[in-house]
């Protein structure tokens, strides 16, 4: 973390003061070249005309020509007019001052960026009012920022070439401008690009009418800690319990105000004493106000990512994206800070009222939960088989948690695991354990992790087991689509079945060109257009598109193999007009399939010749 911020702070000042440094340095070196040209000139002059040389040379010393570019006294308005009025020497002392102002600007950036960020620290209220300001303002500087140092580089690129080789080129100057243009559209696009709400969770509504037992042990828990129940209680299989006050759709319908997410898996493996410390813990989040605050920043951080993205994925926006980049990480270090101090006000809370004990003992069979069905699903997607059958995850990290809860590393690993949450920063187990006053054993966390109780909160909900299996089947068959297409990712296909599943994700791709030819992209390679020959992708070493006399191509290098001798080869492509969009996003998506491919194959080779060596 540190190195990353120390390589954003390096990045932030080269984009801040590069460009004005290097204007500065070419402006400071012509300036003086032409005002020691000008010196030479009123020399030579006064030679021929006989004047004394020595009375000369000592006002030119004492007012050389540069000097009289800024304001001067009446007596030196006729030398300032003949040596510098309107010429190259008063562009120059100009720029000099432009620059200046532009590293001022610099500053400027640098300071609001350091407050905004500072203020974040002071309090959650203080958060808040940092945020607000820190969009239009830091905004505003990005773009006084890219228009100044545009102008900049754009006299910079002139002057370089002007003044070193008598010559300029307008291609150059062209380039550069269009890149302002492009960079000032992008940050007017990056303000009006709208948030993607997909706040879908996968669970069940559990009503008052549908489950009154539960409800009414949530309404005691909220009477107890002195706040009102939940407005909604969603059920579901995620390894986490939360609250939040962000609309929320479960199964088609937009739930607002105050919901409640409660893991029916985590439930059963929760006695009910548990259970109450988590429902605490949780509703002492709804009564502080932390899932409220979440509610009202969450977008308006969300919006900011998003024009941050937006500034890092062009190239003519990168001059801004750092110093934003930094105030987002100072924002979020703030951010994590007020995080972890509200997890621990929560979990004093649910000690409180729950006890000591069985507050931390179920924070040990939260995390001990959630990290084997982690490491279930990371064995489960990095087989290299297509799972045909039902996976069994819920069994499986039934008849497994024991063996996981007694291996090598265990209780090192929970101790240092962080309890999952969607929205805020929990701090390390055994941090969280030391604050509620009571720290379980090495010898004994294996124990208080495997511990199924006879009696759960889920017995209060009428049809739990019909709506977890349900979600169990719609997890796995969504598990499974999603491995499938991995391994269309990383198969180089061996039989017709393996082909067959490439060519479902992979199928060949062919586009039309005039007098009938046709170019075809497929999982195999290119086959071109002229003599229908396929062109593997191992072959090919790089490949660019371009355009010549208004007619598209395309030129690979090759790989030189026993199989192709050949270097390189253009392709041209005559009539592929509006379908080149389409057959570059099919070039770029089937060579990196090709890429990730060759790198999977390459790791298990290696995994199979460590095994082999092992042996």
């Amino acid at each position: 973390m540190k190195k990353g911020f120390s390589k954003i702070l390096i990045y932030l000042l080269l984009t801040l003061f590069a460009i004005p440094v290097a204007t500065l340095m070419l402006s400071e070196y012509a300036g003086y070249q032409l005002n020691n040209e000008i010196t030479e000139a009123i020399l030579d002059n006064a030679r021929q005309n006989n004047q004394d040389l020595t009375k000369v040379s000592a006002f030119l010393q004492a007012h050389p020509p540069r000097s009289v570019c800024d304001t001067v006294t009446p007596d030196l308005l006729e030398y300032k007019h003949a040596v510098c009025n309107g010429n190259e020497l008063w562009q120059f002392e100009t720029m000099d001052k432009v620059i200046f102002l532009s590293m001022g600007l610099g500053l400027v950036f640098l300071v609001l960026v350091g407050v905004l960020g500072g203020v974040a620290f002071i309090s959650p209220g203080a958060q808040a009012w940092s945020l607000r300001l820190s969009r239009p303002v830091l905004i505003f500087m990005s773009f006084v920022e890219v228009i100044v140092q545009g102008g900049l580089l754009l006299w910079f690129t002139f002057w370089i070439s002007a003044f070193f080789t008598d010559k300029y080129y307008p291609k150059a100057i062209f380039a550069v401008a269009l890149l302002i243009l492009a960079g000032l559209f992008y940050m007017v696009k990056g303000i009006f690009r709208r948030i993607p709400f997909d706040n879908q969770v996968e669970g069940a509504q559990i009503s008052r009418t549908h489950a009154p037992a539960l409800w009414a042990r949530m309404d005691n828990l909220a009477s107890r800690l002195g706040t009102t129940a939940p407005d909604h209680i969603v059920a579901g299989i995620d390894a986490s319990f939360y609250v939040t006050e962000v609309p929320l759709t479960v199964k088609d319908r937009k739930l607002t105000g105050r919901t409640l997410y409660v893991s029916l898996p985590l439930l059963r493996h929760l006695t009910p004493e548990q259970a109450d410390g988590v429902m605490v813990h949780e509703l002492t989040h709804l009564h502080q106000g932390d899932s409220a605050t979440n509610a009202t920043l969450g977008p308006k951080i969300q919006r900011f990512d998003l024009y941050i993205s937006t500034m890092k994925d062009n190239l003519a926006t990168l001059l801004v994206y750092y110093p934003l980049a930094v105030y987002r990480t100072l924002f979020e270090l703030a951010w994590q800070r007020d995080s972890r101090r509200r997890e621990f006000i929560a979990d004093n809370k649910a000690a409180q009222i729950a006890g000591p004990a069985t507050i931390a003992q179920s924070l040990v069979k939260v995390s001990a939960y959630s990290g084997y069905w982690g490491e279930v699903e990371n064995e489960l997607f990095a087989q290299d088989e297509k799972h045909e059958s039902s996976l069994q995850i819920r069994q499986t990290i039934a008849q497994g948690l024991t063996q996981y809860a007694h291996s090598n590393g265990f209780s090192e690993m929970i101790r240092r695991q962080n309890v999952p949450h969607p929205f805020d920063s929990h701090p390390p187990l055994s941090v969280r354990m030391k604050n509620v006053g009571y720290e379980i054993s090495s010898d004994q966390l294996a124990a208080v992790a495997t511990h199924v109780p006879e009696e759960s909160w889920a017995n209060l909900i009428p049809d739990a087991e019909e709506i977890e299996q349900a979600l169990w089947q719609r997890y796995e068959h969504e598990f499974s689509s999603a491995h499938e297409e991995s391994l269309a990712w990383r198969y180089r296909p061996e039989d017709a079945a393996q082909t067959a599943l490439v060519e479902k994700y992979f199928p060949p791709q062919t586009y039309t060109l005039r007098k009938g030819k046709t170019i075809t992209i497929s999982w195999q390679g290119i086959t071109e257009p002229k003599h229908g020959e396929l062109l593997r992708w191992e072959d090919i070493s790089t490949m660019t598109h371009d355009t010549r006399c208004w007619i598209d191509y395309l030129a690979l290098n090759f790989e030189k193999t026993r199989t192709n001798k050949r270097k390189r080869l253009t392709i041209y492509l005559p009539g592929i007009g509006k379908q080149m969009d389409a057959l570059n996003e099919s070039l770029g998506r089937y060579w990196v399939r090709h890429q990730t491919m060759c790198e999977h194959q390459r790791t298990l080779r290696e995994e199979q010749h460590t095994t082999t060596a092992d042996a």
